[in-house]
C-alpha cells in the first residue's frame, strides 16, 4: 500500500542536495583560511552552510534562521556563564557551526564555549588572527553563489532535455522515460479517470486508484504526486517517488501535452457530431452516410447503440459538455461525439450500454455536474443509428441520471421529427404561463406538470405538491385563463403534454 503526498504549489517541490552544497568540512578543507576544527563529530562536519554570520551581540538568535557558520570573538562573553548562554542561543537556531576568532579577545576558545558546544553537539571551528572574518565570509558566498548558479544551469538543462523529448515525436511517453532517467526513480502520468498515459518502467505498479482522493489522503513521502491544470482543471497527476526541483517544470510539459491530446480529442467530436447531427436528421443519404461515419470509425453497416448525456444546469451545461470532451471513455472502439450540447457515445457490437453510461454518468460527477444519460436500443444501418439516438433522448428526458432504454412512443417518435417545429409550437403554448411563473415566482409550470403525470388527479397533484386542494383548482384555472385551453378537452391535454415533453427534450 502506498501513501501519497500531494504537492500543490512548484516551490514546495524544490529540493536541496546536500551532497552538492558546501559543508563544514569544506571550510577546514580551505588551506588559505587556515581554520581549525576544536570539537565535534566527524557526522557533524557533513553539515551544509548556507550563509556567514558575524556578530558579537550577547544574542543573535533575531538574526539566524539556521545553517550558518556563526563567526564571534568573543568581545563580550568574558565569563562561563555568558559563554554557555550564547552557544545555547545559537543551539536554538540550529547553526552549521560555530568559528570563534582567536588571538584577541581571547587566546583560544574559552573553556565555557567548549563546554557548552559538546553538550549541545555544535562544531566548533578555531579562526586563526591572521584570518579576518572577511576572507571566511567571501569564500562561503563564492562556494554557495557558485553552486546556485551552477544548480540554475543544471536546471535550464534539465529543462531542455524535457522540452526536446516532448517534441521527438514520441510525446508523453518520451518525456517520461527522460524524467524517470533525470531524477533516477520511477514516474508516471494518469489522467483523472486513473487510466495511465505513460509509466517508466512501463511494468511498474502504481496505486492509480488513490489519485482522485490525493486531497484527503494523510501525506508522507513514499510516493509525490502532482495535479496537472489546464484551464484551471486539474486533468491528469504525475506520480514520482523522489522529489527534484525539475518536476514542477515537468508538470507544465505534461499539461501542455495533455492539452494537446484534449484539443485533438474535442475536435474530432466536433467534426463527428457534425456527421451524427446530419444523420439523425436524415439529411444524408445512406451511401453518404456509411462514407462520412466511416471516417470516424463508426460502421453503419453494423449494429450499434447509442449513449446520450444531456448536462443539467444550463449554462454551466456548455461548460460541463466541453470538460467532458476532454475525457475519453476508457472502453475501446467507443466513438463519442457533441451533437446539439449533448454528449452522444456511439457503441459498437459487444460493448456493454449499461457500463458506458454510467462511466459517462461517472465522469459527469467527478466534473461536480448532473446530467440526464439516456440509453438507446441495438439497431443496424444507418436508420438504426437514428432510431437509438432517438430512443436515447427519450430516455434521457425520464430525469437525472442514468435512464435505460424504453420503447419508442409514437409520441416520441413524432418528437423525433426534425420538420417540426417544436420547440417553437412548444415555447408558444407554453409562452403565457412561463412569464407568468417569472413575473410572479409562481408555479404554474410545475403545477401542469404534476397535474397531467398525476392523469388529472387534483388529490394527487396535491399531495405532490404539498398544497391545499383549493390551491390546486385555483391554479388550474389560471392555466386555462391564460392559455385559453381547457385541461379538461383531450385535445388540449394532448397539446399540453407535447407541449412539455418538447420542452424537456430541448433544454
Amino acid at each position: 500500500m502506498f501513501t501519497c503526498t500531494m504537492i500543490a504549489e512548484s516551490r514546495c517541490a524544490s529540493v536541496q542536495l546536500a551532497a552538492m552544497a558546501l559543508t563544514v568540512r569544506d571550510v577546514l578543507a580551505e588551506p588559505d583560511l587556515g581554520i581549525g576544527l576544536v570539537s565535534g563529530e566527524p557526522d557533524a562536519l557533513t553539515r551544509p552552510v548556507r550563509w556567514v554570520a558575524v556578530t558579537e551581540l550577547a544574542d543573535p538568535r533575531p538574526f539566524l534562521t539556521g545553517g550558518e557558520l556563526v563567526l564571534t570573538t568573543g568581545l563580550r562573553q568574558r565569563g562561563a556563564a555568558s559563554q554557555r548562554e550564547f552557544v545555547r542561543r545559537l543551539a536554538e537556531r540550529d547553526i552549521a557551526a560555530l568559528g570563534f576568532g582567536v588571538g584577541l579577545s581571547h587566546p583560544q576558545v574559552p573553556a565555557g564555549t567548549l563546554e557548552a558546544a559538546r553538550a549541545a553537539g555544535m562544531v566548533v571551528l578555531a579562526v586563526p588572527y591572521e584570518t579576518p572574518f572577511i576572507a571566511v565570509d567571501r569564500f562561503v558566498a563564492d562556494r554557495v553563489l557558485g553552486e546556485h548558479f551552477g544548480r540554475v544551469q543544471r536546471l535550464l538543462d534539465n529543462h531542455d532535455v524535457l522540452a526536446r523529448a516532448l517534441l521527438s515525436g514520441q510525446g508523453m511517453g518520451a518525456l517520461v522515460a527522460a524524467l524517470r532517467q533525470m531524477i533516477d526513480a520511477p514516474v508516471m502520468v494518469a489522467d483523472q479517470q486513473g487510466t495511465v498515459l505513460a509509466s517508466a518502467p512501463a511494468k511498474a505498479a502504481w496505486p492509480v486508484e488513490q489519485l482522485g482522493r490525493l486531497s484527503r489522503t494523510a501525506a508522507t513521502q513514499d510516493l509525490t504526486v502532482y495535479p496537472v491544470e489546464v484551464e484551471n482543471f486539474v486533468v491528469a497527476y504525475l506520480c514520482t517517488r523522489r522529489s527534484a526541483d525539475v518536476l514542477p517544470y515537468a508538470v507544465s510539459l505534461v499539461g501542455l501535452e495533455v492539452a494537446r491530446r484534449q484539443a485533438v480529442l474535442s475536435g474530432q467530436r466536433q467534426l463527428a457530431g457534425q456527421v451524427l447531427a446530419d444523420v439523425v436528421r436524415g439529411t444524408v443519404t445512406a451511401a453518404d452516410a456509411d462514407r462520412r461515419l466511416g471516417t470516424y470509425g463508426i460502421q453503419a453497416a453494423g449494429s450499434h447503440a447509442i449513449v446520450l448525456a444531456i448536462p443539467e444546469e444550463q449554462p454551466r451545461g456548455s461548460e460541463l459538455i466541453r470538460r467532458l470532451t476532454y475525457s475519453p471513455l476508457p472502453l475501446p472502439e467507443v466513438v463519442t461525439a457533441v451533437v446539439d450540447g449533448s454528449l452522444v457515445a456511439v457503441l459498437p457490437a459487444g460493448q456493454p450500454a449499461d457500463e458506458a453510461a454510467h462511466l459517462l454518468h461517472g465522469q459527469v460527477r467527478q466534473l461536480g455536474g448532473q446530467a440526464r444519460i439516456g440509453i438507446g436500443g441495438w439497431y443496424a444501418g444507418v436508420s438504426g443509428l437514428r432510431w437509438s439516438y432517438y430512443e436515447a433522448r427519450e430516455a434521457a428526458s425520464r430525469g437525472l441520471g442514468v435512464n435505460e432504454r424504453a420503447p419508442m412512443s409514437l409520441s416520441g417518435l413524432i418528437l423525433a421529427s426534425e420538420d417540426v417545429p417544436l420547440r417553437d409550437l412548444a415555447a408558444d403554448v407554453l409562452r403565457p404561463l412561463v412569464d407568468f411563473d417569472a413575473a410572479h415566482d409562481g408555479a404554474l409550470i410545475v403545477t401542469l406538470r404534476a397535474f397531467l403525470d398525476a392523469n388529472g388527479s387534483v388529490g394527487t397533484v396535491a399531495q405532490r405538491l404539498i398544497l391545499h386542494r383549493n390551491t390546486v383548482r385555483y391554479r388550474i384555472a389560471q392555466i386555462e385563463k391564460l392559455t385559453d385551453r381547457s385541461l379538461a378537452d383531450t385535445a388540449d391535454r394532448v397539446q399540453f403534454w407535447l407541449a412539455l415533453t418538447a420542452a424537456r427534450l430541448t433544454e
